[in-house]
């Protein structure tokens, strides 16, 4: 069947009606960048959130302080999730109710499904979602509008240009039938790129689909890319996670600087170390190794489990309002060291990954889902596939890392839990991921490149120590022991004791009462994985799952 790109010109050309111009389409004007965007992650241990109070959640987040948050950008998240399709309109509806117009004062930036891990079908109803959201809105306030949306699991720049083709058949419809403006760049893209090869290679995805969108008629109004921590670290390990991501950012905004187009990277991380660390404590740190960032994710956990996260909203916005437009470029020769580095990191990870993952994945499936999600099986959802290392082989320059990841072989399983779930997981067994495979890669980087460049890596992850220092708070091996394979606790004990030694950081100080709860709950945990005790006992244990991630600040 034909798509209405397909339609002769005739039938595609916008009619004379009269319609007025978009307002960063008007002289001089240019959209602004939001510092903070609001995320409806899973994530949060002391609240279930229903897609039904996701509207007023979006509004209250977004609503200027002290009735709300402050916070510049809402993410309304079709990928993976049940959110019904008028639940872009709901939010843009409250918003207008506050006196604040989606597109001028605040964003509203929907996260579309991807046509390949889910349907065409979910991905094209989350776009007439923002088609709806726009007609409705401009009714009430003719400046309100969505200008963006974000397109996950990336893998090619075809991939990007295909959605920008669905774009331009849902705003012809839009035009067709509500006299909405035609213009195909109205709704622009922000990739999202989620996997230690592809961060490490962004640059070059992003030349080719300024290119690719030059051939096809479309434009590209500015390089706003978001890059992904969490399924990095689930897929390649802590420490890679960080490093390639570092890479990513100063990739994309090269190329906006090459191309003549304003950079504006988006940090997508979480409240754990393991999935970004966007703490207080660490805000400093965090945007000195990524320089080039302009947005960053506040996610449910900091939201729901902390009281950190007002103050937080305040100094990222403080920060990064001091931050200058472009950053230093990072040398062709740093990122193939770091190239090196990550996958010096990804090697210990993976082995020990493998070792753990008959545990992991039905400890996983115990962690209480906090949002309306598809499920990681069945013919609605879908699972993050394995790590590719023999895809970092190009990049990497090393002959002895190269020929170590070859030996690689992950699991090649579908059902591997996601990045939430896993890092609550091993959490709760006394086992914080930011600790897998990293202590080894430091002592393989040392061993590599002596104590000057295993200094160097380090300058490009400053708050390795702060996140480390954290984590330890809640690492207990001990109590992982009666759960882990001898061989992976060993690893682990490796782990540990390098990283102590290697970084140098002093831990903080524990909570006896988290450990103490963690401590008791191992007997029961154990039974529940061997299938031996009764629904009702399992749901005691979600309840303590849930209390722990409370008091650490974040389920996973």
């Amino acid at each position: 069947m034909p798509t209405m790109s397909d339609q002769p010109a005739d039938k595609r050309e916008p009619s004379s009606v009269e319609t007025p111009a978009r307002p960063d389409a008007r002289a001089g004007a240019r959209p602004w960048v939001p510092r903070t965007m609001a995320t409806q992650h899973p994530d949060s241990a002391g609240r279930y959130i229903a897609i039904q109070e996701e509207p007023a959640e979006a509004v209250a987040a977004l609503t200027r302080p002290p009735v709300g948050l402050g916070i510049d950008e809402v993410m309304v998240d079709f990928e993976g999730k049940m959110t019904p399709y008028h639940q872009t309109n709901e939010i843009a509806q409250g918003l207008l109710d506050r006196g604040l117009v989606p597109g001028r004062d605040v964003w509203i930036t929907p996260r579309i499904s991807s046509a390949t891990e889910e349907t065409a079908f979910r991905q094209l109803m989350a776009l007439m979602s923002v088609i709806e959201a726009t007609y409705q809105a401009s009714q009430r306030e003719p400046e309100a509008h969505i200008a963006e949306v974000i397109i996950p699991m990336v893998r090619s720049a075809r991939d990007l240009v295909k959605v920008r083709d669905r774009i331009r058949d849902v705003i012809y419809l839009g035009h067709k039938e509500f006299r909405l403006p035609y213009d195909p760049d109205a709704l622009q893209l922000i990739p999202l790129v989620e996997e230690a090869p592809e961060l490490l290679s962004v640059g070059d995805l992003l030349r080719a689909y300024v290119q690719d969108c030059a051939g096809e008629g479309f434009s590209v109004g500015r390089l706003r890319v978001m890059v992904g921590r969490s399924d990095t670290a689930l897929s390649y390990g802590h420490l890679a996670s960080a490093l390639a991501a570092g890479v990513g950012v100063a990739q994309i905004c090269a190329v906006a600087d090459e191309l003549g187009l304003e950079a504006a990277p988006i940090l997508g991380a979480g409240y754990l170390p393991f999935r970004g660390g966007v703490r207080l404590d660490s805000i400093d740190t965090l945007l000195a190794d990524y320089p080039g960032v302009r947005t960053v994710t506040v996610q449910s956990g900091i939201r729901y489990d902390t009281e950190e996260a007002a103050a937080a909203v305040a100094k990222l916005h403080d920060r990064l309002d001091a931050r200058g437009p472009c950053p230093p470029r990072l040398p062709p020769e740093d990122q193939v060291f770091l190239a090196d580095c990550v996958g010096v990191a990804t090697i210990p990870y993976l082995r020990t990954f493998e070792r753990l993952l008959d545990l992991v994945v039905p400890l996983s499936d115990l962690i209480p889902a906090r949002r309306d999600r598809l499920a990681r099986k069945g013919p609605a959802g879908y699972a993050r596939a394995a790590a590719e290392p023999e895809a970092l082989i190009p990049l990497v320059g090393h002959e002895g890392v190269r020929q170590e990841l070859a030996s690689i072989r992950p699991a090649c399983s579908r059902s591997l839990p996601r990045a939430i779930s896993f890092t609550g997981a091993l959490y709760s067994i006394g086992l914080p991921p930011e600790f897998l495979g990293t202590g080894r890669a430091l002592a393989r980087v040392r061993a590599l490149f002596g104590s000057d460049g295993l200094e160097r890596m380090l300058a490009h992850y400053r708050a390795l120590g702060v996140d480390l220092a954290w984590a330890e708070r809640f690492l207990n091996l001990q109590t992982a022991a009666a759960l882990l394979p001898p061989e992976a606790l060993a690893e682990v004990r490796t782990d540990v004791e390098l990283c102590r030694e290697i970084v140098g950081y002093e831990p903080l100080p524990r909570d006896d009462g988290y450990h103490l709860l963690l401590e008791t709950i191992q007997p029961m945990l154990r039974a529940l994985l061997t299938g031996t005790v009764a629904a009702a006992d399992r749901e005691l244990v979600t309840g303590w799952l849930c209390r722990l991630g409370t008091l650490r600040g974040s389920l996973g």
